[in-house]
């Protein structure tokens, strides 16, 4: 995802993707790792053209 998010943003991310894999794959809750990976806007491009450009 791009940067910019906040930590307590990050916290929520991390628990309800937690919960889905729980709730929907049957997965223990304490095997599961949420890795956030984090480009900053010149490092990712969509159609052709880096984010920095939209």
């Amino acid at each position: 995802m791009l940067q910019g998010r906040t930590a307590d943003q990050k916290r929520k991310l991390a628990q309800r993707i937690t919960d889905a894999m729980v709730e929907e794959a049957g997965a223990r809750r304490e095997g599961i790792v949420v890795t956030f990976v984090e480009l900053s806007k010149e490092s990712y491009a969509s159609g052709g053209v880096l984010m920095v450009d939209k």
